[in-house]
């Protein structure tokens, strides 16, 4: 069914595109791939709604850009930091070059080595982090761009609450770039360099690079937090070829580094000892781009890598292992985009993508696994038709995809005991959306669609025992979510304001269970439990002169709540409310910008060291931040910033205490 479902997609799209083709004369196309500046102002383009070029003000989906300068401008440790403090999503950190994203009511989870995620996270359109978002550096971003709403019609698997594209820097011109370095409390130092530009008339490149040091912090009661201490560095190359005119290849390697990442550990560790890391990430990327008349095509393969090993650190300085994982992913995309009459494009194309995991545990002493290293294969089609009308008043969409999946458990040298096997199965989701003008000035816009989580390997096959014993349960389907929302937009030269009302229902979520059989008890899993999310998402901005320009964004969970055995209860870490503002000023030579966010009051469970826990609601907190930055001469920046202005006490996850004030004085010399 689910490829009937699939081939009567394609048999409606494709020969009716044909058809219209054959007599609609010449079309215009613009090359996918677009030069972008390093402070080019391109957000009024996105790609990720749509895997392909189209105007923001024309997409029926909800999309949040972080503009280059925001990401200069705003004081942030790494990723999840920024987007926390310019875009509305939900935010968990913890010490240690670790955090947790999601949006739209789902809780932010920090899934165990090779589950899935809920938020798929990109580069460039290609598949970023496996586990760790920590790892993904923002410097060498020209835009992040915010996907909010079920994306697996475009995406597959981890697209469930939504997308988040990181656009990296591509400069073609003039060779520009320059050096900063920074200091502050807390023994912070920085250094940061970038490059880039054409070299001959067919080879340009771009270089991002940064080195960090800091020491250990302390929080806003003056508590210093021994052990969370860090260093952290990591290096973006691009080499773009011009093979022929609309012809361009890039090859990219990003690596990053995480050297003695310090976990100052809190009563919801499970033994409440701090722990040191050592964290690796490495991505190797070529994309080849190119036009041939009416069609932009695209080809892409990729490789990727991270690793984590923990250690323990009691006072004696020695190291002992406390866990140690490795995830490996490579894949490759074809995709075309087809401009087959004015205003109409399909785009479509296929995706493959394998991914595998394993972890040890050093927890109780001697080396253990919780469950077997696994591997999961993805082959996926889609297609996805775009059609604006009445000179673009009205932008509409329709799409799916369809993903053929294979997890299967490998040999594992602590389990002797398993047999591997491997499961298969399918899935097909399908969007749509529309947005119209009915003036200039005002918009309605409302989409819907349908995601899914893939469920784990070991959760679907295997026999094996680690503490305990577990089975996998072979008719496991995966967690699969309906989500539509609608809402208006006002836009004005100096102002927009738009609000978005939500409403998802998951169904088929994957719970644990214990069962005895033969006097020996299991554990396995089931399709057991549902979700409902519903809210309210506002953001506004305002040009108050020229120079300023004042940002808005708010969300309200109307409900955000699970169901297990009949029984409902709010979700973990899901705020009633959450609310940002941001003031930027910017004149001839001066930046200024000050920002505040207000996370409200939320349900959330801790651990103690006897394995118990408990379950409450912990209070809301509202953080600040300002940064100034002066050029003073033409290549020259001088630069501060506060991160935690008012030395606020808080703890995105309880029992682990976040840095409180923290100043950065920084200098930086550019080229041109």
């Amino acid at each position: 069914m689910e490829s009937i479902r699939l081939a009567g997609l394609l048999f409606c799209l494709t020969p009716v595109a044909a058809a219209v083709a054959q007599t609609a004369g010449p079309v215009e196309v613009v090359a996918a791939s677009q030069d972008t500046g390093a402070n080019a102002d391109t957000y009024r383009v996105v790609v990720t709604g749509a895997r392909s070029e189209m105007r923001l003000k024309d997409t029926p989906q909800r999309i949040e850009v972080v503009t280059r300068k925001e990401i200069e401008q705003t004081p942030h440790h790494d990723l999840a930091d920024l987007l926390d403090k310019t875009a509305n999503v939900d935010i968990k950190q913890y010490p240690g070059m670790n955090a947790a994203v999601s949006v739209r009511g789902y809780t932010p989870s920090s899934p165990m080595v090779g589950e899935s995620w809920q938020t798929l996270f990109l580069q460039d359109g290609i598949p970023a982090i496996k586990d760790n978002i920590g790892l993904i550096p923002s410097q060498g971003a020209a835009r992040v761009e915010v996907l909010r709403g079920p994306s697996s019609a475009l995406y597959g698997a981890q697209a469930m609450s939504g997308v988040i594209n990181v656009i990296p820097v591509r400069r073609t011109g003039d060779l520009q770039g320059g050096v900063g370095v920074s200091v502050g409390n807390f023994k912070h130092r920085s250094v940061q360099a970038d490059i880039g530009g054409a070299l001959t008339p067919w080879l340009n490149l771009d270089y991002f690079g940064s080195w960090q040091k800091q020491g250990d912090y302390k929080s806003g009661d003056g508590t210093r937090w021994n052990n969370s201490a860090a260093t952290q560095y990591s290096h973006g190359l691009r080499l773009g070829f011009e093979l022929a005119p609309g012809w361009t290849l890039d090859a990219r390697a990003d690596v990053a580094r995480g050297d003695d990442v310090g976990n100052p550990g809190a009563w919801s560790e499970y033994d409440g000892k701090p722990t040191v890391k050592d964290v690796k990430r490495d991505l190797y990327s070529a994309k080849l781009k190119g036009v041939m008349g009416q069609h932009a095509l695209s080809a892409a393969v990729y490789s990727g890598k991270e690793t984590n090993t923990t250690y323990k650190a009691p006072p004696s300085g020695q190291r002992p292992l406390d866990f140690d994982a490795k995830i490996t992913w490579q894949g490759a995309q074809l995709k075309d985009e087809w401009t087959w009459a004015d205003g109409y494009k399909l785009v479509y194309g296929v995706d493959y993508d394998q991914t595998k995991a394993g972890s040890v545990s050093y927890l109780f002493g001697p080396a253990t696994v919780y469950n077997p290293d696994s591997k999961l294969q993805t082959t996926a089609i889609y297609a996805q038709q775009h059609m604006a009308f009445n000179n673009d008043q009205t932008n509409v969409y329709v799409g799916g995809r369809y993903d053929r999946f294979k997890l299967s458990t490998l040999p594992t040298a602590l389990l002797p005991n398993n047999t591997p096997q491997s499961r298969t199965f399918n899935q097909f989701s399908p969007s749509a959306g529309i947005k119209h003008y009915f003036t200039p000035m005002v918009a309605v816009h409302a989409s819907a669609g349908k995601g899914f989580m893939a469920p784990s390997a070991w959760k679907l096959a295997g026999d094996y025992s680690t503490f305990s014993n577990y089975r996998g349960n072979p008719n496991l389907k995966p967690e699969s979510s309906r989500s539509a929302d609608i809402g208006v937009t006002l836009e004005q030269p100096d102002w927009n304001v738009d609000l978005t009302f939500y409403d998802t229902r998951v169904k088929d979520k994957i719970v644990s269970y214990k069962y005895q059989e033969a006097g020996k008890g299991y554990t396995s899993w089931i399709n057991a439990d549902q979700a409902r999310m519903r809210g309210l998402e506002l953001t506004a901005g305002w040009d108050i002169n020229p120079n300023l320009k004042l940002g808005l964004g708010y969300t309200h969970s109307l409900r955000a709540e699970s169901e297990s055995k009949g029984v409902w209860k709010d979700l973990e870490y899901v705020p009633k409310h959450s609310a940002r503002l941001t003031l930027d000023g910017n004149w001839d030579k001066l930046h200024t910008r000050v920002g505040a966010r207000y996370t409200g009051k939320a349900t959330k469970s801790a651990f103690f060291a006897d394995w118990s826990s408990t379950t409450k609601q912990y209070p809301g907190y509202t953080l600040w931040d300002a940064s100034v930055a002066y050029r003073f001469l033409p290549n020259h920046t001088l630069s501060f910033s506060v991160d935690n202005l008012f030395d606020k006490y808080y703890e995105s996850v309880p029992g682990y205490a976040m840095p409180g004030r923290e100043f950065k004085l920084g200098y930086r010399w550019d080229f041109k």
